[in-house]
């Protein structure tokens, strides 16, 4: 396809890509007018709106109301006594006391026997109450010889378990461990009465009554009654109560504690809240609150966009007279049209500018187109789901752009899209932060993309640019977003979640990508760097010594782009198939020829020099059957360029001085790309170090020597004056080379027994130069670099070098040398 073809269609391309972004940014939208909203109570403001004078005195019915309302909270409860539960309270003290006495004895009361002896017997016989009200039977026999004597009998009594027993049915408030050390008590009580000692009843009696009148004169409040029972179960906070009475002071301890967790069971709350009372006194604070007002002044904000109107805010403005609503009218479709048609004119100018190769490529600026399209497509996300919740709008997946431009193309390009990402989202939802998002999301993966050289490096490239859009949205939603940035880290959560699902789609749509436009990609390198490729299984079982060669050449071109920060996956790549054709007629290749005799010593060097030539067509061919994309065909094609197989020529001219060199150039073409001119260098470069190798032992000086000379060859036979190599570039590449050579030949510790070389061969004098024309030795005898050259072309048990070549015009003999810069050289 000619250029001019080529740019018509790309023009094409160009129009039809502006006609689908304007029609995708502008449809459904667009000249549609909308009534502006009503001002209403608890509706968001439209607008904000500044006092433009001062006005009135504006009742703040909300605020009075507030104020009301605290001055009514702050008035206490009122609450009266209730003096009906303090008796219930006492008298139950009263009457525990008085079950714990008659619960003491059986149902019989006790008798009491008097005798009084006279010489007169009479009897006499009653029965009277005492002080308890039980009925006492007294027997009085008097007689008028004796003085009166009296005896007590003793009191049948009930047993202390039945007595407890008896108390908590009575009782069940009070609980078993506090009933039992009064039946305890009491019992021993009555034990010392009987003996004489006055009852201690009374006064522990009186003192329980006087502990809980006390405690109701405080007055007892429903929510407080089990705070205050709890003081009186608790040891540590009971009262101290002491009974004077009992003798010993594990009886008074005893004695403490029961009277307190009686006192503890039995009270009850005598505070009552009075409702009628309380509210008439809320009443009252209500009533003494002053009026709030609010007055606004020249310049104070009244309301800001976007905040609820109060009814004073509302009044204020239509006092002031400050809304006046217009029309609401979306952008022009026209308008929009035209910001996004410039948009794709900038990307196809720039594109043009900084990569002007695409043009030639109608399918790479349709791919280019396609993204386009796709980037006007993710404007209109946030503007579809970011409805009610602005930072939804963060998930879309502009980061997709970028990456599958970064792998597709280069990061200049990718780079490039990120100024119609930002102009599409700016014309599809207004939105600042989504603007400068969709911009920097296009950007961010192109740091990550731009150095991958495996599948791993490629997820974890994902999976960092997801991390550097969180703190990216995170910024953008606190500084522009509505909520003041209240939805931030909503914003940065939903923005990193976009990041992830739109990288993991874009590496699955670049596959289909990349197929549909023919293009190399770091995937397409990754697979093809695959040793099980079957291309490189071919080439492994045709030509098993030049698959070596072609993988020793892989790792020195790999190297050397790593160092000029070319591209190291495609370098390799180039190198690994470079030599792919030689396995259509492997035996003709030196490195293939192993215990057998050369089939070039039978052959005319016009043949052979056919044969060696046909290994780069051969390769194209085996490129285009096996799938190999053109960018690592490049390599095959390239990596001899024009050169002249330099000992086929000598050969001939020794028989014919008018032979035509040209017969013996490859039919090649010199190498354009960085990564092309590497593989070139490294071919050359390897396969005359491994002869100099087999001559003598490596040293770096003769190492470095040799690379400077095959470079300079290049130079003077014009192989890279079309390449985009630089003289700053060369020199890494040398310098790389020559690090790379010395570990490979680094020297190794001679094994006794061994075997050595059958023959002691040393390249001669000045290895590392090209002989002077008038030192030049006889035609059947070549130098070091013409043995070089010789095994490239399959003549003997080393590898090749490529050498000069004539420019048109200059006598056809046998090569020499030039003394010519390099400088002078590509010039």
């Amino acid at each position: 396809m000619t250029r001019r073809a080529a740019t018509l269609i790309n023009v094409g391309i160009l129009a039809v890509t502006i006609v689908a972004v304007a029609v995708i940014l502008t449809v459904g939208r667009g000249e549609t007018v909308e009534e502006a909203p009503d001002l209403a109570i608890g509706q968001p403001s439209p607008e904000h709106f500044i006092a433009n004078r001062t006005t009135s005195e504006i009742e703040d019915e909300v605020a009075t109301l507030a104020a009301e309302d605290a001055a009514a909270n702050s008035v206490q409860t009122v609450f009266t006594r209730n003096n009906e539960a303090e008796l219930a309270v006492l008298r139950d003290i009263s009457g525990f006391y008085a079950a714990l006495d008659a619960g003491a004895f059986d149902e019989a009361p006790p008798i009491i026997t008097t005798t009084t002896t006279t010489t007169i017997p009479e009897t006499t016989t009653t029965q009277a109450p005492d002080e308890e009200g039980s009925t006492t039977t007294v027997v009085t026999t008097t007689t008028t010889t004796l003085p009166p004597t009296t005896t007590t009998t003793t009191l049948p009594r009930k047993d202390i378990e039945q007595q407890v027993l008896e108390l908590q049915i009575l009782y069940p408030r009070v609980r078993e461990d506090t009933i039992r050390p009064f039946v305890e008590l009491k019992n021993s009580d009555l034990d010392r009465v009987a003996e004489g000692e006055t009852s201690a009843f009374p006064e522990i009696h009186e003192k329980t009554r006087s502990q809980t009148e006390s405690e109701l004169l405080d007055g007892i409040k429903p929510r407080d009654l089990a705070d205050v029972a709890d003081t009186y179960f608790n040891p540590l906070t009971q009262p101290a109560i002491f009974i004077a009475s009992l003798p010993t002071r594990e009886e008074q301890e005893k004695a403490r504690e029961a009277i307190s967790e009686l006192i503890g069971s039995l009270l009850q709350a005598n505070l009552t809240a009075d409702e009628n009372a309380t509210e008439a006194q809320r009443q009252t604070a209500r009533d003494d609150v002053e009026t709030v007002t609010v007055q606004y002044r020249a310049g104070d904000t009244i309301v800001e966009a976007g905040e609820p109107i109060s009814r004073v805010q509302l009044t204020a403005i239509t006092e002031l007279e400050l809304y006046q609503p217009d029309e609401v009218q979306e952008p022009s479709t026209w308008a929009m049209a035209l910001v996004g048609t410039i948009a794709v004119l900038l990307a196809a100018f720039f594109l043009w500018r900084i990569a002007p190769s695409q043009w030639s490529h109608p399918r790479h600026f349709m791919l280019l187109a396609f993204l386009l399209i796709l980037a006007a497509v993710i404007s209109r996300i946030p503007d579809l789901i970011a409805t009610d919740l602005h930072a939804l709008g963060y998930l879309m997946p502009a980061v997709a752009i970028g990456f599958m431009a970064a792998i597709l193309f280069d990061p200049r390009t990718a780079t490039l899209l990120a100024v119609p990402m930002a102009g599409f989202t700016a014309i599809s939802t207004n939105d600042v932060a989504f603007t400068v998002f969709a911009g920097v999301a296009v950007v961010i993966p192109v740091a990550f993309v731009s150095s991958v050289s495996s599948r791993g490096q490629l997820r974890r490239a994902v999976v960092y640019s997801a991390a550097a859009l969180a703190p990216v949205a995170f910024g953008l939603e606190w500084l522009f977003g509505p909520d003041g940035g209240a939805d931030a880290w909503r914003a940065a959560g939903l923005a990193a979640l976009g990041g992830l699902v739109a990288g993991f789609i874009a590496m699955g749509l670049v596959s289909f990508l990349e197929n549909a436009a023919g293009m190399t990609t770091s995937l397409t390198l990754l697979d093809l760097l695959d040793r099980n490729h079957p291309a490189l299984r071919l080439l492994e079982e045709k030509a098993p010594g030049t698959f070596n060669h072609s993988m020793l050449v892989g790792s020195l071109a790999g190297r050397a782009a790593r160092a000029i920060d070319a591209n190291p996956l495609l370098a390799q790549a180039a190198a690994w198939y470079h030599d792919l054709g030689k396995t259509e007629d492997p035996q003709y290749f030196a490195e293939n020829q192993f215990g057998v005799s050369n089939p070039h010593d039978s052959l005319p060097p016009e043949r052979s020099a056919e044969i060696v030539r046909a290994h780069v067509t051969d390769g194209m061919r085996l490129a285009r059957q096996y799938r190999i994309p053109i960018g690592v065909a490049d390599g095959i094609r390239m990596h001899h360029g024009t050169s002249l197989m330099r000992y086929f020529y000598n050969e001939a001219y020794a028989e014919d001085s008018t032979v035509n060199p040209d017969l013996f150039r490859h039919h090649g073409v010199e190498p354009r790309q960085k990564e092309m001119v590497i593989v070139m260098l490294s071919d050359a470069v390897e396969a005359a170090a491994r002869s100099y190798a087999q001559h003598e032992d490596p040293t770096a000086e003769g190492l470095r020597n040799l690379v400077d000379t095959i470079t300079q060859e290049k130079l003077d036979d014009h192989q890279l004056a079309y390449s985009d190599l630089t003289f700053g570039d060369l020199t890494m590449v040398k310098a790389e080379l020559v690090r790379s050579l010395m570990g490979y030949y680094h020297t190794r510790v001679p094994y006794p027994g061994f075997p050595g070389p059958t023959a002691q061969r040393s390249l001669p004098a000045g290895a590392g130069e090209l002989p002077a024309a008038d030192d030049r030795p006889d035609q059947d005898t070549p130098t070091a670099l013409e043995r070089s050259a010789e095994i490239d072309e399959g003549l003997t048990d080393d590898e090749p070098v490529e050498d000069d070549i004539f420019d048109e015009g200059e006598d056809p003999s046998p090569i020499e040398a030039t003394d010519e810069s390099v400088l002078e050289a590509t010039e």
